[in-house]
């Protein structure tokens, strides 16, 4: 019964027990009560049925553990609503190796969890540190990190690079995670509460814009397009795993899987429909998925990635291999385009359909309040170059120590950028000075990039510097940027380094 039928019964008996003993059991109080009852129980019954709100047609998956009370949506995705619906614990992980660079972008990702309050655990999976690195990675963590938030968190695994003989970097995220999973979360299938926990992957490179969470109900999240539909309820649950779409299409499954499932000649990834290969497997992170999803999806992961890697030598093998080792366990992906943003050519499978409905008072505005989170993406993937005229930001010409007391901040553009310029300098292009066109709608996605992630890299580094250095020792002048002018036309100089 809703709380206000169960209060308004309360009141009726309250005032009821005042009256005398032989009031009480006049048979015509007594028969007006009974309908009275059975009225307030009767509407209870229809209004949490029959509202448009609800929609009782819920899928068995959907009906796992703390799944089964749903809250309300007006787009009719989502099943019964409750108010007593339980939030399950969350776990954001990021892996990592022990390098300068992963260190600061690991910090980035810890400052903005924090900044957008970001519900839950997070943690950096550091891979294969060498033991005076992992001392200082510990103290740094203790001594910063934790200052933004206890519930930040840093696990260390063995180097899982050179597990098939020759070295594949990338072998520390799937191997790095189910170590996590086993040492840190200590994993077990009969704990109900970790198996109705929600665990993340993101790469160390994103930052939040705002909070990620299972609950996509009233969110303005793009969901990518497949014969499957979009889920009836808009949550990451048991059964229906999440990912960020990338465009590699059915790549996975175009590589020799006599080989890969070579010991799993019948796997039900051998059998996934065209449109799945296409629209439900080719994600990446942020992954999202249950405890339960992600211990065997992750199983099947370490399983297989080998494979995955002696028949295909190159950069997505991993990922390769998460869309396979998720297709061997039976769980095909809801995919959505609007997880990130990353590279501003991209006209479908990202985000940027909500930066270029931005006003241009917007593009350029840093800001963490409610109104203008929810009409951004959910992480920037900073991967790569963002320029516009001679603006420029990308994380592989930042040098490692541009956090460091003395080093100043970085040059923030005009509010204006992307309709001062239709075209871009690279610091490094040859010939240098070139003019590069754009259009205005990569312009602006570019302005958008370079203003962000200054602002956001200095407000990180600011903190940090009044968190770590000595007073009158922290320099905020923001005035580095790379190139030698920001003219256009003055080109004197040529390619500059990033030093400051």
């Amino acid at each position: 019964m809703p709380q206000p039928a169960r209060q308004q019964v309360r009141r009726v008996v309250a005032g009821h027990n005042r009256q005398s003993k032989s009031q009480l059991f006049r048979p015509e109080i007594f028969f007006v009560l009974l309908i009275f009852v059975i009225v307030i129980a009767w509407l209870s019954v229809f209004l949490g049925i029959y509202l448009p709100a609800a929609n009782n047609d819920v899928s068995s998956s959907a009906q796992d553990s703390h799944h089964q009370l749903l809250k309300g949506s007006s787009d009719n995705n989502v099943a019964a609503s409750s108010s007593e619906e339980h939030f399950p614990d969350h776990y954001l992980t990021f892996s990592t190796s022990c390098s300068a660079s992963q260190n600061w972008q690991a910090y980035m990702l810890f400052f903005f969890a924090k900044k957008v309050n970001q519900p839950g655990q997070v943690i950096r999976i550091a891979s294969g540190c060498k033991p005076e690195d992992r001392e200082k990675l510990e103290e740094f963590h203790e001594t910063v990190i934790k200052k933004l938030s206890p519930n930040f968190h840093v696990h260390f695994t063995p180097d899982f690079t050179k597990i098939s003989g020759d070295h594949y970097k990338y072998y520390n995220k799937p191997f790095g995670v189910r170590h996590f999973l086993t040492h840190w979360l200590k994993y077990d299938e009969s704990n109900e509460k970790l198996r109705n926990s929600i665990i993340m992957i993101l790469d160390p490179d994103m930052i939040l814009l705002r909070p990620l969470t299972y609950d996509f109900t009233s969110s303005n999240v793009m969901i990518h397009r497949s014969k499957r539909g979009p889920p009836k309820v808009k949550k990451v649950m048991h059964g229906q795993p999440w990912a960020s779409l990338y465009g590699f299409g059915d790549g996975p499954f175009r590589q020799d899987l006599n080989y890969i499932f070579s010991n799993h000649t019948d796997s039900p990834a051998l059998k996934v429909t065209s449109d799945e290969k296409h629209h439900n497997y080719p994600g990446g992170p942020p992954y999202m998925a249950t405890g339960k999803d992600m211990w065997a999806i992750v199983n099947a992961w370490t399983e297989l990635v080998p494979n995955v890697h002696h028949v295909y030598e190159h950069l997505l093998g991993e990922m390769y291999g998460w869309s396979l080792g998720a297709a061997h366990v039976g769980l095909p992906h809801t995919l959505a385009e609007s997880f990130m943003i990353s590279a501003t050519g991209m006209n479908h499978g990202e985000g940027w359909e909500l930066i270029d409905a931005l006003k241009d008072d917007e593009v350029c505005e840093y800001s963490v309040m409610k109104d203008y989170e929810d009409k951004l993406p959910y992480t920037m993937h900073f991967c790569q170059n963002y320029w516009l005229g001679k603006w420029f930001i990308g994380k592989y010409r930042l040098d490692s120590d541009f956090l460091k007391c003395d080093k100043s901040l970085l040059m923030e553009p005009p509010k204006d950028i992307a309709k001062q310029y239709d075209f871009f300098i690279k610091p490094g292009g040859i010939p240098y000075g070139e003019k590069l066109p754009l259009t205005p709608a990569v312009a602006k996605r570019e302005a958008f990039m370079i203003c962000q992630l200054i602002s956001r890299f200095n407000d990180a580094a600011a903190w940090f510097k009044d968190t770590t250095c000595e007073e009158g020792t922290a320099n905020h002048e923001k005035s580095f940027f790379f190139h030698h002018s920001l003219d256009p036309d003055n080109n004197e100089g040529g390619e500059k380094k990033a030093k400051w």
